[in-house]
């Protein structure tokens, strides 16, 4: 396919440059008034061509250059992006790692220190939801007896109820729904009363 798209030009400039020495051979031949002057402005506007095409060829090829160049600077900042929070979620749970090594060597001493268990759990707890939080997720808000909306909910289970009042709504939340910067990344996971 390309190989005669190749020969196709080839044979499209023979065309050109056929036509072109003909044109001067007749212009000679002629009883035309300037007939060098005419030759040479044709000449030139072939070589001007030749330069404007070149031109829009390197044009083409810069650009096609600065396209790489950008996509390759958004995979860069993407990945540190990506590896900057990743070190984070890292750093969470090296601390989850630190608590459960720390309840097991209590479990071998046979001491309970639930109370400080709990508390260093809560304390990881909050630095993940706030490192969730500053990357822009955000929890959507829904509780039972909130209308079923398709745009934010997604029912797992539909129950047939008595009360006409619950109907359409929400009876009960399974999992919570995230958005991360106002886009739906999760939706809540409901059960709807029929």
């Amino acid at each position: 396919m390309q190989m005669n798209n190749k020969n196709h030009q080839i044979k499209k400039n023979n065309k050109k440059k056929s036509l072109l020495l003909k044109l001067i051979k007749y212009i000679e031949h002629s009883n035309i008034k300037n007939k060098e002057k005419i030759i040479k402005l044709m000449l030139n506007f072939n070589n001007y061509k030749k330069k404007k095409i070149n031109k829009l060829i390197g044009i083409l090829a810069e650009f096609e250059n600065y396209k790489k160049r950008i996509e390759k600077n958004k995979k860069l900042i993407i990945e540190n992006a990506n590896k900057n929070l990743l070190l984070e979620l890292l750093s969470l749970a090296e601390d989850f790692n630190r608590c459960f090594n720390s309840k097991k060597e209590k479990d071998s001493k046979k001491e309970k220190d639930s109370k400080k268990d709990k508390e260093g759990i809560k304390i990881i707890n909050r630095k993940l939801w706030n490192l969730l939080k500053k990357e822009g997720i955000k929890k959507i808000k829904s509780k039972k007896g909130d209308v079923f909306n398709t745009d934010i909910h997604e029912a797992v289970s539909i129950q047939t109820i008595k009360k006409t009042e619950l109907k359409g709504k929400i009876l009960h939340i399974i999992e919570s729904g995230y958005s991360f910067k106002n886009k739906i990344i999760k939706y809540t996971k409901v059960i709807v009363g029929k």
